[in-house]
């Protein structure tokens, strides 16, 4: 029995391997495999091994029925932490090339910093937030910010203000912390939306408030002053 099927699976090998052999014209089969211990597959059809790309790891921490909780980002911390090993690491062994957390917009956060801070935020969903990042010169961010509300105004946008981001740098190198920018977060909205008004009807109707335009109009912010902003 044994001796049957051994002779069964070598006949099978020699019809996959003559099928293989067959259908290389047609794959444009490359030979030349040049990734690191023949890792990827060969060249064939409109696969191209040397469009292989490296890339950071990237965890996804979500709740199944899109509530927002605290929680998700305490378990994306860990999830962060536990991939370490995919950074680089500079010569004082205390930097890194930079990783973080993107989480959605808290609203009932930001509305309670906000504010604090003397700012009026229109309804959920009808502002934008940014991270910026400016040379610790107090000049040259003022400048900076100026040219940034500038060019929010000619899209038809305005800037409700700003908010600095809290820091903790204690665990950072000296190269790192000689670099180190300031993080501000500019609350971005329409033009037309007034925060001085008793009811805000001005923007806050959902079913007036033109959602494309106003990501369109982020976009075009963020690719100009990404540009204008060196």
């Amino acid at each position: 029995m044994v001796s049957i099927v051994e002779s069964v699976n070598h006949y099978n090998q020699q019809n996959d391997q003559s099928a293989y052999n067959s259908q290389k014209d047609f794959l444009f089969l490359d030979s030349n495999n040049t990734s690191w211990a023949d890792a990827l597959p060969q060249k064939q059809g409109l696969y191209d091994p040397d469009y292989e790309k490296d890339s950071c790891g990237v965890g996804f921490i979500v709740h199944i029925r899109g509530a927002p909780s605290h929680k998700i980002l305490s378990d994306a911390r860990n999830v962060l932490c536990n991939m370490t090993h995919r950074g680089a690491v500079g010569s004082d062994a205390r930097d890194g090339d930079g990783a973080g957390v993107m989480t959605g917009i808290p609203h009932e956060f930001f509305h309670q910093e906000t504010t604090r801070l003397g700012i009026h935020l229109p309804p959920q969903g009808q502002y934008a937030v940014g991270n910026v990042f400016f040379k610790p010169e107090h000049a040259v961010t003022e400048e900076c910010k100026l040219i940034f509300e500038q060019t929010a105004k000619s899209l038809s946008l305005k800037v409700l203000g700003w908010r600095e981001v809290p820091k903790n740098d204690s665990i950072l190198g000296p190269a790192a912390k000689s670099r180190e920018p300031i993080i501000l977060q500019p609350f971005v909205t329409l033009a037309s939306y007034d925060p001085d008004s008793s009811s805000n009807n001005s923007l806050n109707d959902i079913d007036k408030f033109d959602e494309a335009y106003f990501s369109r109009q982020l976009y075009i912010l963020r690719k100009q002053t990404t540009h204008i902003i060196t």
